[in-house]
């Protein structure tokens, strides 16, 4: 396959077959002309404030109707090489066919819905002549036409700078009539005339308001009428705080007198409003309802400098309801780190993107911190403050009766903090999957950490449901009180750690004498991803979901940004991605990350075996399918004595696919408990085919990967025969 422009776009949108693919990725390491053409493409298509290619003029480019054909591979091969020739030239042009492309590839397969009117209008261009589709001048050297990367001398005149255009696109100017009128330039004086017009016409109305007597006297008029005493106002008293009091007044312009005691019930005759009516007080007995807050800078339950005395109803519950005890009103959370990536989730969109820093974060919203960023939560205006550790993915719970707000963990690492200095003490939800509790700070300058991690299976088709994470509480100084469902506490002084998992009602004590890393913020500086944070946190783009960007990713020329590419994809949740970074991944750090992610992702829900089957039938064979669906269950301790799955194992060291190769050599090293000098990625090698046979030859002599017990030797009883 030739390394053309239309294949390295088929290749970054990922319409090529598996080995194509690979091969192309092959081509494009070789080659810096290729990878250079590659960051040129994805730079042109993010590009912000990139103009649109002009549609008349010396610099018109190429015919839309030339392009589709290009885009739908049906345009002859000799003008594929000119099309290609003045792509490369503009960067207008280039994104534009680039975006096609793409969006093209992310509809294939779907059913396009196309209106009647632009069916009609489509329709009612009529066709081009065949002279016009393609207007460009002649190249000047034919050898440019042969080569693999179309134009790779222009590309090589960019010197590594991508953004610089190459050369201008000499093409001849389109006919008048291929120009709609609407996208015609007008003439100076056409655009000037109308202006010239309107500016008259506006001096002369206000030359005329401005010398007329009588407009002026009227104006007078008017402000002495409005700067007469209100007579009605007169009649109740002169202190207006009196007058606010008791509501509006019955008079000439009122229609309804409203006291506090006395609700507002509507007639059966149409309301007419007064010309400037006061507004009515409120009944003390109906509770203010609080504003939810938006995701902006401030807040609208901020505006107030304190907190009402009594805590109010929210719009969706009834006042009528039997239970007296009313949702506290919501606390307001505030997203202030200066640097890092977090996501957060669209509803609206169902896509995740950028949160913007130093934002306020509305209950409800769906949180993620990247690998290796962190982030800083402020809860409540500093009553506490929580340092989210990157690989964590959360949910700011909205307020019930007993707190007002909380953190809804499906795995990740959060540090506490309580700063006040008040009597004050801080009381936050913490739900993870079904079970929540309520985390309360017994003392000033309080320091805590909850790390929630999700486990994997080992049975096939056996989910965790609902045992699916192991969690553990730990405190550093000060002192909590953790509270379950059913309202037992225990409070835990520093140095200490709970563990937190489903199996436990009560959650029993651990050991905490040695604390992990990730608490330490030197060692945290030093761990090796954080080298690759720059390059990764530029990948981003505000306005863009970050879905398509992980996919971009997985081809990246870093082993380590594609790794934290496929943990991003972990923790938003996007199996069809991880199904494709593990088939297409050309580092096994990102096919590891994507085994893992699918593993834990497999063991939360006994229904998600269904869906992986379908996604794993879109990129492998139908028997190659049943071995990664297998594989990703795992295979328990038990089944490392059984000699059937054993050969299983071994026959899958030989298959063509790399991730099956590594998928089956990881679990023969777990069953085994040791390494055996096979590397997935050299499976053609004579070493590698050692190391299979030397597996081959144990389990010929001990009987399995692990030698059966005694009991397990043991034949099954037949069932007795009756006659």
């Amino acid at each position: 396959m030739r390394l053309t422009l239309r294949t390295l776009l088929f290749y970054l949108d990922d319409m090529l077959e598996p080995a194509q693919t690979k091969l192309i990725g092959q081509k494009i390491q070789e080659s810096a002309v290729a990878g250079k053409l590659v960051s040129l493409i994805r730079l042109v298509v993010r590009q912000r404030r990139l103009k649109a290619p002009s549609v008349s003029g010396p610099n018109i480019g190429i015919d839309p109707n030339v392009i589709a054909q290009y885009l739908d591979v049906t345009l002859p091969p000799e003008e594929v090489v000119e099309v290609e020739r003045v792509l490369l030239t503009s960067d207008e042009l280039l994104a534009e066919v680039a975006s096609c492309h793409q969006v093209l590839a992310l509809s294939q397969g779907k059913t396009t819905e196309l209106s009647a009117a632009s069916r009609e209008r489509l329709y009612a261009l009529g066709p081009v002549a065949t002279g016009d589709q393609l207007q460009i001048e002649e190249p000047k050297s034919a050898v440019a036409v042969e080569s693999e990367v179309a134009s790779t001398g222009a590309i090589a005149e960019r010197n590594g700078n991508v953004s610089a255009p190459l050369a201008k696109a000499a093409a001849k100017p389109a006919s008048s009539h291929e120009i709609p009128e609407y996208l015609r330039q007008s003439s100076w004086s056409q655009r000037i005339f109308p202006a010239s017009v309107i500016a008259l016409l506006i001096t002369v109305c206000l030359g005329l308001l401005i010398f007329d007597s009588g407009f002026l006297k009227g104006i007078k008029d008017a402000k002495r009428e409005l700067s007469k005493p209100d007579p009605s106002k007169a009649a109740v008293g002169d202190s207006s705080a009196d007058t606010q009091k008791e509501g509006p007044v019955e008079g000439e312009n009122s229609i309804a007198k409203v006291t506090p005691t006395e609700p507002l019930i509507p007639t059966t005759q149409p309301f007419v409003p007064s010309i400037d009516p006061r507004p009515p007080a409120d009944a003390p007995d109906k509770p203010a309802v609080p504003v939810k807050p938006v995701g902006t800078d401030v807040p609208a339950d901020a505006v107030a400098a304190t907190r009402p005395a009594t805590p109010t109803i929210p719009a969706n519950t009834s006042p009528a309801t039997d239970d007296p005890v009313p949702v506290l009103n919501p606390a307001l959370v505030q997203y202030t780190s200066n640097d890092g990536v977090v996501l957060r989730f669209d509803e609206m969109q169902h896509h995740w993107f950028l949160l913007p820093r130093r934002s306020v974060v509305p209950p409800g919203e769906h949180l993620v911190i990247l690998e290796p960023f962190e982030a800083s939560l402020d809860f409540d205006r500093g009553a506490v403050v929580a340092s989210v550790m990157g690989d964590t993915a959360l949910r700011i719970m909205p307020p019930d009766r007993t707190t007002s707000t909380g953190l809804d963990v499906r795995r990740g690492r959060i540090m506490l903090r309580s700063v006040r200095r008040d009597a004050v003490k801080p009381l936050i939800s913490v739900r993870v999957g079904n079970e929540l509790w309520r985390l309360e700070f017994q003392t000033p300058e309080t320091a805590c950490s909850i790390e929630v991690t999700p486990r994997e299976p080992n049975k096939f088709e056996k989910s965790l449901e609902p045992n699916w994470y192991s969690g553990v509480l730990r405190v550093q100084s000060g002192s909590v009180k953790w509270t379950n469902a059913d309202g037992e506490t225990q409070k835990l002084g520093p140095d200490s750690a709970l563990e937190i998992s489903h199996t436990s009602v009560k959650a029993f004590p651990v050991s905490a004498a040695q604390a992990p890393d990730w608490l330490d913020a030197q060692k945290r500086k030093q761990w090796p991803l954080r080298r690759f944070a720059t390059n990764f946190e530029k990948q981003f783009e505000a306005d863009q979901p970050v879905e398509n960007t992980f996919l971009a990713l997985v081809h990246d020329p870093n082993a380590k940004i594609t790794e934290l590419a496929v943990r991003g994809m972990t923790l938003t949740d996007s199996t069809a991605s991880l199904v494709q970074a593990l088939a297409e991944c050309s580092f096994e750090e990102g096919r590891f990350a994507a085994r893992d992610g699918l593993r834990t992702w497999l063991a939360r829900d006994a229904t998600r075996g269904a869906v992986m089957k379908e996604i794993l039938a879109q990129h492998y064979t139908p028997p190659d399918s049943s071995n990664v669906y297998r594989l990703l269950w795992g295979f328990p301790p038990e089944e490392g004595a059984d000699r059937a799955v054993s050969m299983d194992l071994v026959n899958w060291l030989r298959n063509p696919h790399t991730e099956i190769r590594e998928l089956a050599y990881y679990w023969i090293v777990h069953l085994t408990g040791r390494k055996w000098e096979f590397r997935a990625v050299d499976a053609v090698s004579g070493r590698s085919e050692s190391a299979v046979r030397k597996i081959e030859a144990h389990v010929t002599k001990t009987g399995a990967l692990v030698k059966p017990t005694e009991k397990e030797k043991e034949p099954a009883p037949k069932p007795a025969v009756g006659f």
